[in-house]
């Protein structure tokens, strides 16, 4: 990967902090140091924000700018998506009560016709026969309206429930075949990486890949291939970074958010997993499987949105795939 002790523009040393907020991220680390405190996240941060109320207020507010430009959508997409799932559970809480109701309407009306069955069995005038006759149908039509309103409820609430429910499923983040983010969440991911990108400058990148055909042709089952790609999953996790987005897109395909990695990061980190993948041993119904991969990579690039740089990693992984080889790279245009 280029690093900045790589380059050298116009005789500046780009080693040397050069902005406010490079300066500062510098001195907090030296601060550390000094205290024979290990730099770990946790006690990084806590200097951090201990060091930032000896800054002037201007200073103060643009730190806390950039730190909420990075938080802020996500609290705000969290409270939503709790603010859907306590309405979904409102509507099923009223479901069971309304079904709850219907139960014991149901019965009333098995007890009030067992009543009048018994009734009917001594009676000894037709006059008797229908006035027994007027009673029930009164005192079921009452019962029978009671039910229809109750079911009328139902059949909103339910409307309701699978509407809330498709909302949530919609901006769910978790895979849970896989035990990764899911498409929604990694395309949402990328698009404020994107914007990140605009903002700030620097080179992120993604990969996406998937199991080449020649092993998948080997796979006689939806079940082998899922155990397969569960296999695949778990190498992803084990190897990434903190900072990586893992995903499953759909169908068998992955793919990974590289935060602050060029296109050299992003080759080196899938010959790294093409290694690891494939000298894993694995068995799948008996015999034993070389499991190959194919990838596509792109930076991301901030001219483009995210639909259009993942599409064309993907187009990358297939050419790849045709050329026999382990991944083609996105060029910009």
């Amino acid at each position: 990967m280029i690093t900045k002790k790589d380059i050298n523009v116009e005789g500046v040393d780009l080693n040397e902090a050069s902005t406010e907020i490079e300066v500062f991220a510098k001195k907090v680390f030296d601060k550390l140091i000094e205290e024979n405190v290990y730099p770990i996240p946790y006690y990084y941060s806590i200097y951090f924000f201990n060091m930032l109320e000896d800054e002037s207020e201007e200073f103060k507010k643009s730190v806390m700018e950039l730190i909420e430009l990075e938080g802020n959508n996500e609290l705000e997409e969290d409270l939503k998506f709790e603010q859907k799932l306590k309405q979904s559970f409102k509507y099923s809480k009223e479901l069971v009560q309304q079904s709850a109701v219907i139960y014991k309407l149901s019965n009333m009306l098995k007890e009030k016709n067992k009543h009048y069955l018994a009734e009917v069995e001594n009676v000894s005038t037709p006059q008797a026969f229908k006035n027994i006759l007027l009673n029930s149908k009164k005192n079921i039509e009452i019962i029978n309206k009671k039910i229809t309103a109750s079911l009328q409820i139902v059949k909103d609430l339910y409307a309701k429930n699978v509407t809330t429910l498709k909302e949530i499923e919609k901006e769910s983040i978790f895979d849970s075949l896989y035990g990764l983010y899911n498409k929604n969440y990694f395309l949402r991911e990328v698009k404020r990486e994107v914007s990140q990108i605009n903002k700030f400058k620097h080179t992120s990148s993604l990969i996406v890949l998937r199991i080449s055909k020649d092993v998948q042709n080997k796979l006689h089952s939806e079940k082998s291939k899922i155990v397969v790609n569960r296999f695949i999953a778990k190498i992803l996790l084990k190897t990434s970074r903190r900072t990586d987005i893992i995903a499953h897109l759909g169908e068998g395909m992955f793919g990974m958010l590289l935060k602050h990695t060029d296109r050299i990061g992003a080759m080196k980190t899938s010959e790294r997993l093409s290694d690891m993948i494939s000298n894993s041993a694995m068995f799948i119904e008996g015999d034993e499987l070389e499991v190959n991969i194919v990838i596509g990579i792109s930076e991301i690039f901030p001219e483009k949105n995210e639909i259009d740089i993942i599409d064309c990693a993907y187009k990358e992984l297939e050419q790849a795939e045709k050329e026999n080889q382990l991944y083609k790279i996105c060029e910009d245009e």
